[in-house]
């Protein structure tokens, strides 16, 4: 059973979402563009028996505030949302999982912050090199058509069951992507939390953490990528090499969408390359 709580982060409130687990040690998660904290319990389960897990909302996403600054969707600041949760969980011994977006966050949470995680996975962050500049790209566009509301729950699982990306989730996954990715009007209608207009924003600013950048990081870092052959899994050798002590890990049968698609495979990854008790 999880537990919700939030904190004050720079433009409102963060949502902080406590799966428990075994301790003494915690890994945090931090989630992709798009969705939420609350799409990964699935993964936390799987780690349940090995490590107490936490995850956020980064800003725009689920229960966290969105920023009225087009200026605050800067991915630095979602690595500022996940910087204050560390501040607020004060553990001792944490480590690190990002997705994505998420990854990138968490890697300039350590950079910024050296010595924050024991040890951090990072799953195809999404981290290119300075010469990327905010633009309308194609996924910006794609975001904004996203279709926002739907009549109902059950009209919005089996629309996104039946066609890629969210097809391939595992079904608990997707369900939970669609009870808490969305909020419910009285007449049952939903509506996307994390709205087109600010999933689009926030992959406006994916190249406001840059690869050149990793080179300040010396944590050990396994960034693990797919074997699917997009630009995400390309883009995991050339982090992977920048990083002083970083090593690249392939993990097969999965997309981007691999922490969502088979948490199992990835809580096996991640049980056997970060340092848990």
């Amino acid at each position: 059973m999880s537990t919700s709580e939030f904190i004050d982060g720079a433009v409102g409130k963060i949502a902080v979402h406590d799966f428990g687990g075994a301790g003494p040690d915690t890994l945090l998660i931090c989630h992709a563009t798009g969705f939420c904290g609350m799409v990964y319990r699935a993964l936390a389960s799987e780690l349940a028996d090995d490590v107490r897990v936490v995850a956020l909302d980064m800003r725009a996403h689920g229960d966290s505030d969105a920023p009225t600054n087009e200026a605050d969707f800067d991915w630095r600041g979602s690595a500022d949302d996940a910087a204050r949760v560390v501040s607020h969980l004060g553990v001792e011994r944490l480590h690190g999982f990002g997705h994505s977006m998420g990854g990138a966050a968490l890697l300039e949470v350590e950079r910024t912050n050296p010595g924050t995680f024991q040890s951090a996975m990072v799953f195809e962050p999404i981290v290119p090199p300075g010469m990327f500049g905010p633009g309308d790209s194609p996924i910006q566009i794609a975001a904004r058509g996203r279709l926002r509301t739907f009549p109902s729950r059950g009209h919005a699982l089996e629309r996104y069951a039946a066609r890629p990306p969210l097809g391939i989730f595992r079904a608990d996954v997707l369900h939970d992507y669609v009870h808490h990715g969305f909020d419910e009007a009285d007449d049952g209608q939903i509506t996307l939390k994390c709205l087109p207009e600010d999933e689009a924003s926030t992959f406006g600013m994916a190249g406001s953490i840059t690869l050149e950048s990793l080179t300040e990081i010396e944590l050990g870092v396994v960034v693990a990528k797919s074997d699917d052959g997009g630009m995400p899994a390309l883009l995991a050798d050339a982090i992977a090499d920048q990083l002083p002590h970083g090593r690249l890990l392939e993990v097969e049968g999965i997309t981007h969408f691999g922490p969502l698609q088979d948490p199992v495979k990835i809580a096996k990854a991640l049980r056997t390359n970060l340092k848990l008790p």
